[in-house]
This record gives C-alpha cells, sequence and structure tokens, in this order.
C-alpha cells in the first residue's frame, strides 16, 4: 500500500472520527434541549430553533436516525484504524491489539465524552446548529430508520406506553425554586408564581370568612343603626338578612347606601340592597372568581349542605391568596403567625394550619383532619371543647391552646420537638 493511500486513509479516519463527535453532541443535544426556551426563540422569529423543533417532535425517527449513522462512522473508523495499523506493524496480532486500544481511545476521547459534555451544557445552541445537516442525514437514512423504528415498536407492543404529561405541578415549582436559587428570580416573584400555580386546587372552604366574624345587618334595620355598623366596621359592603344570618337576602353597598342616607332618612333599605352569590365549601375559587368578575359582585356567601350561611368570601380574600395579606388604613394588621422571643411561634386559630405547617418547614401530617384551620385540627383531636393549656402533639412539634374565648381557639403556642441527635450533641458539648 502506497504512502499516499495510507495518508488519505488517515484523513478519512479523522474525518470519521469529527463525524462521530457530531452524532454523539447531536444525541445528547437533542435529548438534553429545553423546549420551552427554544419555542421562546422560535417566536421571536429563530428560523433554526424552529426546524430544531420540527425535528424533535419525532424523537424516535430522530435518535434511531442519529444512532445507524453513529453506529456506522463507528464501524468504518474501527475497520479503517486496523487497516492504517496493519501498515505500520507488520506483526498482526500487534497491530490488531495495538489498533482496537488506539481507536476506541480516540472515538471516546473525541466521539463520545468531549462532545456529549460539551453539548450538554449548550444544549439548545447546538441543537439549532445541528438542525439544517440533521435534517440532511435524517432524510438520507429515512429507510433505514423507518424498518427499526417499526421493529422497536414490534418489539415493545406488549409494553404499555405512558401518556405522562412533560412536567407535573410539583415537578414546575421544584424548577421555580431552583430558578430563584440561581438568581434569575427573586423571591416575591417566585411566591407569586407559586400560588398562581395552586390557586387552581384551593377551595372557598380555605378563604372564607367564619359566620361567627361576619358582620351583617337585618333588613328591618333603621337607617341610624346601619350607618353605626358601616362606621363601626369599617366595611364598604354589608350583607343583609332576614329574620336570621341563616337568610341572607343581598348586600348593602356603603356608598347606595350615605347616597340614599343624603337623600331621605325615610327611605326604604330594600330599595338598595344588591343580589348576593351563595356558593359551596367546596366551589374552587379560581371558578368563583370568574363567577365574580362575569356578575360584577365582590362578595359571596358561603352555604352549607343545608343551605345554612357559613360565612362569606370577597374577592379581596380571593386576591390576597395570590399576592398575600393586602391590608387598608380601616383594618387592624393581625398576622396569621407570629415568633416568639423563645423560638417558639404563636399561631392564630383561623389560620391556615398547612399554610403554617410549611411556613415553618414541618410536614404535614394531619392524619385524617380534612379541615383547614388550626383551631379546627385542635377541636379534631381532642374531641372536645378546648381549654387553655391544652396540647395536641403531631410530628416535630407540639401545639398548644393559649386563648380560648366563647368556645373558640383564638391563638395556640407552637414549639418545635427538639431532634434527638441534635440535643445529644448540645449535651455533648456542654459537657
Amino acid at each position: 500500500m502506497d504512502d499516499l493511500f495510507v495518508i488519505l486513509f488517515i484523513v478519512i479516519l479523522a474525518a470519521l472520527v469529527c463525524l462521530s463527535a457530531f452524532f454523539g453532541a447531536a444525541e445528547t443535544a437533542y435529548s438534553s434541549m429545553n423546549r420551552i426556551r427554544l419555542k421562546n426563540y422560535a417566536k421571536e422569529g429563530n428560523k433554526k430553533a424552529e426546524k430544531a423543533l420540527r425535528i424533535s417532535e419525532n424523537y424516535d425517527r430522530l435518535i434511531t436516525t442519529i444512532l445507524i449513522a453513529n453506529t456506522f462512522v463507528n464501524f468504518a473508523a474501527v475497520t479503517l484504524s486496523g487497516i492504517i495499523f496493519a501498515y505500520f506493524i507488520v506483526n498482526e496480532n500487534l497491530a490488531a491489539a495495538v489498533s482496537t486500544i488506539a481507536i476506541t481511545l480516540i472515538v471516546l476521547t473525541f466521539g463520545e465524552v468531549t462532545p456529549k459534555c460539551v453539548a450538554k451544557s449548550r444544549a439548545e445552541r447546538m441543537s439549532m446548529t445541528f438542525a439544517r445537516a440533521m435534517s440532511v442525514v435524517i432524510y438520507i437514512l429515512y429507510p433505514l430508520s423507518v424498518l427499526f423504528v417499526g421493529l422497536r415498536k414490534l418489539l415493545t407492543r406488549s409494553i404499555p406506553e405512558t401518556d405522562e404529561p412533560t412536567m407535573t405541578e410539583e415537578e414546575l415549582i421544584v424548577m421555580i425554586d431552583e430558578i430563584e436559587g440561581e438568581g434569575t428570580i427573586e423571591k416575591h416573584e417566585s411566591d407569586l408564581i407559586k400560588s398562581a400555580i395552586e390557586f387552581d386546587d384551593v377551595t372557598v372552604g380555605e378563604l372564607y370568612t367564619p359566620r361567627v366574624d361576619v358582620t351583617a345587618v337585618e333588613i328591618t334595620a333603621d337607617k341610624e343603626q346601619i350607618k353605626r355598623t358601616f362606621r363601626d366596621a369599617g366595611f364598604s359592603r354589608i350583607p343583609v338578612y332576614k329574620e336570621t344570618i341563616d337568610q341572607i337576602v343581598g348586600v348593602i353597598y356603603s356608598k347606595d347606601f350615605y347616597n340614599s342616607y343624603l337623600e331621605s332618612a325615610e327611605s326604604e333599605i330594600r330599595n338598595i340592597v344588591r343580589p348576593v352569590k351563595f356558593v359551596p365549601t367546596t366551589m374552587k375559587v379560581s371558578l368563583l372568581l370568574k363567577d365574580l368578575q362575569k356578575s360584577k359582585m365582590h362578595m359571596a356567601v358561603v352555604v352549607d349542605q343545608y343551605g345554612g350561611t357559613v360565612g362569606i368570601v370577597t374577592l379581596e380574600d380571593i386576591i390576597e391568596e395570590l399576592v398575600g395579606e393586602i391590608w387598608d388604613e380601616s383594618d387592624e394588621i393581625e398576622h396569621q403567625v407570629t415568633e416568639r422571643l423563645d423560638g417558639s411561634s404563636l399561631a392564630l386559630g383561623g389560620a391556615n394550619i398547612r399554610d403554617v405547617l410549611e411556613g415553618m418547614d414541618m410536614e404535614q401530617d394531619l392524619g385524617d383532619y380534612e379541615g383547614h384551620t388550626v383551631g379546627g385540627f385542635i377541636l379534631h383531636r381532642l374531641g372536645r371543647i378546648p381549654m387553655s393549656g391544652d396540647t395536641v402533639e403531631i410530628k416535630g412539634a407540639k401545639l398548644t391552646v393559649r386563648v380560648v374565648k366563647n368556645r373558640r381557639i383564638r391563638d395556640v403556642i407552637i414549639t418545635k420537638a427538639e431532634n434527638k441527635e441534635e440535643g445529644a450533641d448540645k449535651r455533648e458539648d456542654e459537657n
């Protein structure tokens, strides 16, 4: 064999290694690329991103084409390497051994490991760069890829295919936490996004103001009494009931009342009562928000299965579920959970127990409790009307009733249980 042919074979071998690197990088790039990011590029008019997305849509055909091409390239490289080393080494066995070791190291280093590691960190950019070339390769190897894809389906037909979503809500929340950790978005932005994701799972039963806290007036009340109620409560809307609060007939707006009051102190209150919406505790808050927007209402009455009034929920309550507490000049600021100097926390009895435990980085092991409030959970566990000083233990914490008023838990002290290992370490340090 002439030296010219040897040089030509070496050049071809180098080209084959480059092709192996190309296919190895393409496999990793199209497997690791962020489709959402590419869709954003495509939306901005990037033609390469559009082509890369089209190629990746039929992933079975894409990956099959890459594997077929890479197998042919590596096989050709091994064969050509054996011919080259046989020219330089007379001993055939030694030439085969050296050729195998050399081509394995070269292909692994330059055709597999290095290009795949590079493609992993630049998946979107490289998938766009490779898009045109991969389209040509897919076109050329189309018959073979169809054959192997069909064979794969035949061999795996007994294995049920799962139709799982690309990403679950839980996975999306974890991703948002990671993005926040990287500093791409601020904490308040992260909290707002997560609240919006979880918003659809929230029911009216988690938000409403219980009937014992509802300020309402009877429809037969005189205007002076209603004026005092508006003045003392500071609300812009007050429910109106007939005989008992279980028979709410509508709502009075403060602006309607004062306009009517200025016109005539003797005018009928019934004329300014507006209709109100009635909803069950199980209704999704997202649906209620749409209903309130459509009907241009700001309040709904929450009823139980017997039609009795459970409480009320306002548009402000719904918005606060998304953006957090909204205080105005008439509100008395009352935090759901307050840190104490001794390391414990003081939680309101009406606070959402799951939100409280999540905020304290504690497990939400509440057993069969299906309610939402801290006070309701203690009542559920005790099985009786609680008294000040009663305690309930959950995994990792102890809940102690601090104040009970009118058979209702006002606030609870939550003390985290000391970790046994940490406690032992602490005692060793003291000794």
